[in-house]
């Protein structure tokens, strides 16, 4: 008999809403994460969006450790010089909250409390080796030598599956399929943030840029995020293109970001709370593993379920989504036709039947247009000299729209044909 009726692998997200719901079925439950406190090892960009939370906590929005509310939202493309904004803020965010800033570190020691207070045994700052196997069925973990057994392990360990890997359930990780992030948290006074992004109490900005200023061909990615008195900063790098320049390193990215003429007065006078860097999944569809097997199911990150079209970055949403499909999946398992590969199946079923995977499906391929040289090193620059050519006051004649965008091409070196096809591949793909 096991010792446990399933082992929850990573205090994440997916990991505290799978242990939740197991433990509100009665079933016995260990989760085990390596950070302590939990948290302390993630790197979200810090936005919290939708109401997957709901699913085992129904009161989330007023007790979770939640920092503001999204009321303004903007993308952003940066030159050397300049910054092209859209920007996005909306009184209905005011009656239905979308999404919220977080900090991990807050919110997961929330989680696994809440994890702790429905039933299961929560055990920290302890790192699972490997899965245990008996044939090819799966009977619990193994770490440091010992094997404690389960009926079913629910793997949602983040971005960097090493459990995963070395259990020889899923291939290593590819450059395509995740990118470095590198976050720093900024402390400023509550008011200082309300004046610098024209928001009020608990009204929130949630900022995605694309670097376009960066030498040696590096494509990165920006995000700024407001909390209560401080502010999430980081950058999203191509790991494919970092490792192929070999001589940018990620810190200075983040630096450059930071000091942008745009982004600076922002941060004028905040001191770094806190510095970190992880993996990041973005490899979408063509990255996920096969989802489960006998006796174990992947949720989370560490399934690759990570979600951003150029305009909106998410993950942990479907993260808490895969969480409750997989918890629910032992659940029926263990009061239907048992626990086994078959039963399991029903897991990618119900991920089929949500959001997870028909957004994976929808947007499959997008990486090819978000992680593109015209996105990156061209886009940026042409709207750069078609707002100069709109706005720049210098004495001469005024000139027609038409002309001024197909300047801005010919500087390009883009061609107007090729600029509509890859129009239409974005259009298509997002």
């Amino acid at each position: 008999m096991s010792e446990f009726d399933a082992i929850v692998v990573g205090g994440g997200p997916a990991g505290t809403s799978a242990a939740m719901r197991l433990a509100a079925s009665k079933l016995n439950v260990l989760l085990v994460e390596k950070a302590d406190p939990p948290g302390s090892k993630n790197v979200s960009g810090g936005v919290l969006w939708g109401n997957s939370l709901a699913g085992v906590m129904p009161d989330w929005e007023k007790t979770a450790p939640l920092e503001r509310y999204v009321k303004s939202k903007g993308i952003g493309f940066l030159t050397k010089d300049s910054s092209i904004d859209i920007s996005f803020r909306s009184t209905r965010f005011n009656e239905t909250k979308t999404g919220y800033t977080v900090l991990r570190t807050k919110l997961d020691q929330f989680l696994n409390k809440k994890a702790k207070d429905a039933g299961a045994t929560v055990v920290t700052g302890v790192t699972v080796d490997r899965l245990a196997f008996e044939g090819k069925k799966v009977i619990g973990v193994e770490q440091d030598g010992d094997v404690i057994t389960s009926d079913a392990v629910i793997l949602a360990e983040g971005a960097n599956p090493r459990v995963a890997i070395d259990s020889g359930i899923r291939s290593p990780l590819k450059d395509e399929d995740v990118a470095i992030g590198v976050k720093e948290v900024i402390k400023l006074p509550e008011k200082t943030i309300n004046d610098r992004f024209n928001l009020r109490e608990k009204e929130g900005f949630a900022g995605e840029y694309v670097l376009g200023f960066l030498d040696g061909g590096v494509e990165a990615g920006g995000f700024l995020y407001t909390n209560k008195d401080s502010i999430s900063l980081g950058v999203v790098i191509s790991m494919k293109h970092l490792r192929e320049n070999n001589k940018t390193y990620s810190y200075d990215i983040v630096e450059q970001f930071k000091n942008h003429p745009s982004i600076a007065p922002l941060l004028e006078d905040g001191k770094v709370d806190e510095y970190s860097a992880h993996m990041v999944q973005e490899g979408g569809l063509a990255s996920i593993p096969k989802l489960y097997g006998n006796g174990y199911m992947i949720a989370g990150d560490a399934a690759g379920f990570s979600f951003s079209n150029g305009l909106i970055l998410q993950g942990m949403n479907y993260a808490i989504a895969s969480g409750i499909a997989a918890a629910d999946t032992i659940v029926e398992a263990k009061t239907g036709s048992g626990i086994s590969e078959q039963s399991f199946s029903k897991y990618e079923e119900k991920l089929m039947n949500s959001f997870v995977l028909k957004d994976m499906h929808t947007f499959k391929g997008i990486g090819d247009i978000t992680w593109g040289n015209l996105i990156h090193q061209q886009m940026p620059g042409i709207l750069e000299k078609v707002m100069l050519g709109l706005f720049m006051e210098d004495g001469e004649p005024k000139r027609h729209m038409n002309q001024i965008v197909k300047e801005a091409l010919k500087s390009s070196g883009l061609k107007s044909s090729k600029l509509l096809l890859e129009g239409y591949r974005m259009y298509r793909r997002m």
